[in-house]
């Protein structure tokens, strides 16, 4: 009976308004499908794809017909006549049939620009990705070196109340009670400092994330796993056909050849078709569609501008120019993909290793600590001894999580070289 009100009271507590529950971990995949559900900035570069696209479409009118249809009314006078009715209408009908090849290339130049649309928002939702996973490991690096310095804290607060002993026994100076005691206030300070970066971290995931600034943040701690670094020339070719900067780049190229066509269109004859139905002398409106006055023409035309000035010539030519231009930046960016390739591959080499001697150093900095404070309490070893290699041990531990996370950022630059999420 006891237990069954215990129970009834618990549902009601946890059922009471303003009654919050910490918020779950989230790992970094959810931190990913949260983001690109949620990120602003995503959907504004989503407005602006469907806008491009939209203007690409736009050129498709191009070639289809042009249809016009016009009714109208007057009452006029005529010399003291009296007033008359009369009524018009026109049914007009023109086709572009040809004109050089600039309709034609002109939709070849949309159908790109539509197929780059997607490369850019598919460069987007990568770019997306790869700012909340260094975000993401930025917050769990400054976690984890904050609860360092919590650690260092309460160590320092050991070897502090260690040594006053120590100093009441006559076994150590007061200088000795003086540095371990500026070594807690020196742990206070790095705790201060580490608990603002870590809010300022906070932030900027949830607004990469979508979310408010200060919504509660509870990261789950990843496994680590460890990266393995591929070879420069077994991705090389993969990075250079599927790096979304390279792809704008080359579309942006075939899209300036196109314009050079579209601007020699210029020197070439158009031709025409048109066809009109028309009524104008009709004295009733219900008249305007009669046959009787109707009139019914077609004809088709043949237009060729033989000088212009300089305005074509200077077209084509400076299609030409942005041609080269849109060359020389795919093959500049090119070299640099290569370069930042080779660097990223390097910096994450050096990286892994890092990890590996940090793991090292980390667990000679462990054993040595520890062997630090028993040599202290029994006095072979002075406090200054124990606090360098205090610090020691706390930078080794620093340096690891540093070096981790560090890497994972990297690894996602990786991946986003090589246009992956």
């Amino acid at each position: 009976m006891r237990l069954k009100i215990i129970g009834t009271l618990l549902i009601i507590v946890f059922s009471l308004p303003g009654y919050s529950q910490s918020p779950s971990p989230i790992t970094l995949d959810d931190c990913i499908r949260i983001g690109l559900e949620n990120n602003q900035s995503l959907k504004i570069n989503r407005f602006e794809t469907d806008r491009s696209v939209s203007q690409a479409k736009s050129n498709i009118s191009m070639v289809l017909p042009v249809v016009n249809f016009s009714v109208s009314g007057r009452s006029s006078d005529f010399a003291g006549t009296g007033w008359n009715d009369g009524y018009s209408s026109s049914l007009s009908l023109s086709q572009n049939i040809w004109d050089g090849g600039a309709w034609w290339n002109t939709l070849k130049s949309a159908k790109v620009a539509q197929e780059a649309a997607s490369i850019q928002y598919e460069s987007y939702e990568v770019n997306t990705v790869y700012q909340i996973k260094a975000a993401y490991y930025n917050y769990l690096s400054t976690q984890q070196l904050l609860d360092v310095y919590r650690e260092n804290l309460t160590t320092s607060e050991y070897q502090h109340q260690l040594t006053l002993e120590r100093f009441k026994l006559g076994a150590a100076s007061q200088n000795d009670t003086l540095r371990t005691r500026v070594n807690i206030e020196r742990a206070r300070l790095q705790i201060v400092n580490g608990e603002v970066d870590l809010q300022s971290r906070s932030r900027n995931l949830n607004i990469i994330l979508g979310r408010e600034a200060n919504d509660p943040l509870v990261l789950a701690e990843p496994v680590w796993q460890n990266v393995v670094v591929p070879k420069v020339e077994q991705i090389m070719d993969e990075v250079l056909a599927s790096n979304h900067s390279l792809k704008l780049l080359d579309q942006n190229r075939e899209i300036m050849v196109y314009n050079v066509k579209i601007a020699r269109s210029g020197y070439m004859p158009s031709l025409g078709m048109s066809a009109s139905y028309g009524n104008t002398g009709a004295s009733a409106l219900g008249d305007v569609f009669g046959e009787s006055t109707a009139t019914k023409s077609a004809g088709v035309s043949l237009n060729w501008n033989l000088f212009n000035g300089t305005r074509t010539s200077r077209g084509v030519e400076q299609g030409k120019i942005n041609a080269k231009l849109a060359m020389e930046n795919y093959d500049l960016s090119e070299r640099n993909l290569r370069k930042e390739l080779t660097q990223t591959l390097e910096q994450m080499d050096a990286l892994n290793e890092s990890v590996t001697i940090s793991r090292l150093i980390l667990s000679a900095s462990e054993q040595d600590l520890l062997l630090a404070q028993e040599q202290y309490k029994i006095g072979s070893l002075s406090i200054l001894d124990v606090l360098r290699i205090t610090a020691s041990y706390e930078d080794a531990k620093s340096n690891l999580i540093r070096t981790q996370h560090n890497l994972k950022v990297v690894e996602a630059g990786l991946l986003q070289l090589m246009g992956k999420r």
